[in-house]
């Protein structure tokens, strides 16, 4: 009678599982003749407005390994860091020289779990050229088990090469692209706010208790309107001084120095307690923005106006012309995700740049 090897049947498991959940986000590509050394391909696609999706062009492959449970238990996982993959040197020299990147992909039976790693960066990290001459047959590589495959990372993936794609196609540097693929729906809004009639003021929270900030952009048509966040920034350690960093294509200002408006509260504010001494916030043009204590002595809140600068404008037409040539979709209804972004449940693009969310791929 004819048998299936445990160690293939255990191969067609794990490759199966792959294959279900990779297939939300991209069309396979494989070998005719099994002479890559690479086991899959996936040809990643934008998802959009009409249910469709555009292919991308990022195409990366990957090469799939497994870890039966009677190998790794469950236990022994969860006391190590990561995980040793032996690994032929050959190998590594061939994924090293590939203008695609290669993604080692590492199914842990015990815990039902792909690791993934990006080995062309890892090996130039590692050894670089030097991988070249490197005389041995096998070497081990290292992956983190925090280095989890899921939608997060496949998004990461995706933006990397966007923002690579739109530096060609803009001719623009590298902080252009990467700014206007992060914040491409929140730049269009502030693009056409004067034509819907709207204003801005951002709201800069730093937490007492935490080590974090936060930074919410709101939007309003009137003094006696609600407001509405538009996008939201949660960073780790966030300094003050990184309002500008993050946004170098925005400009800040005083709101009390202008007719925006200028009596905007945010729900619960106290008035503030002159026993309280912290720092304003100085922007770089000198500007100093006094903050408030809000109820509970838990964080500072700094109120202060922004508007696109030179660089906003530039990054605007920017993106009017990715829409053209058909390579975003934009829409001021919609909120949408890009590298760090999470959509929260108004609706508002939520960025993270805390630790966890902020990994490499």
């Amino acid at each position: 009678m004819l048998t299936v090897g445990e160690t293939d049947a255990f191969e067609r498991r794990y490759m199966e599982k792959f294959r279900v959940f990779a297939s939300r986000f991209g069309e396979f590509v494989r070998y005719e003749h099994d002479r890559g050394a690479r086991d899959i391909g996936l040809h990643l696609t934008h998802k959009l407005e009409s249910h469709q999706e555009r292919v991308s062009s990022c195409l990366c492959w990957f090469q799939m390994k497994g870890i039966m449970k009677d190998t790794l238990s469950r236990r022994k996982f969860n006391d190590q860091d990561g995980i040793s993959i032996p690994l032929k040197v050959k190998h590594l020299k061939y994924w090293y020289l590939q203008p695609m990147p290669t993604y080692l992909t590492v199914y842990i039976e015990s815990v039902d779990q792909f690791l993934v790693l990006n080995i062309q960066k890892y090996i130039s990290q590692k050894w670089d050229r030097e991988i070249l001459s490197l005389n041995k047959e096998t070497t081990t590589v290292y992956v983190s088990k925090d280095s989890i495959l899921d939608e997060q990372a496949f998004d990461l993936i995706l933006f990397k090469s966007d923002v690579e794609e739109w530096k060609k196609a803009l001719g623009c540097d590298q902080d252009s692209s990467f700014f206007c693929r992060r914040d491409y729906d929140f730049i269009w809004n502030l693009g056409v706010a004067e034509e819907r009639q709207v204003k801005h003021c951002a709201v800069v929270r730093t937490y007492l208790t935490k080590l974090r900030g936060e930074i919410h952009f709101l939007e309003y048509q009137s003094l006696e309107s609600n407001s509405k966040t538009l996008q939201e920034h949660f960073q780790f350690l966030m300094d003050l001084s990184d309002l500008e960093i993050q946004y170098p294509y925005l400009n800040f200002f005083d709101l009390g120095s202008t007719d925006s408006k200028s009596d905007f509260e945010v729900d619960g504010w106290d008035e503030q307690d002159p026993d309280i001494i912290f720092s304003p916030l100085v922007l770089s043009n000198g500007e100093k923005i006094t903050g408030t204590k809000p109820c509970g002595n838990e964080f500072i809140e700094y109120s202060l106006g922004f508007q696109l600068n030179d660089l906003g404008v530039e990054l605007v037409a920017m993106i009017q012309f990715l829409v053209k040539s058909e390579l975003l979709e934009v829409n001021s209804d919609k909120r949408v995700k890009s590298e760090l972004l999470e959509v929260n449940s108004d609706k508002s693009a939520s960025i993270s740049i805390a630790p966890w969310h902020s990994r490499d791929v």
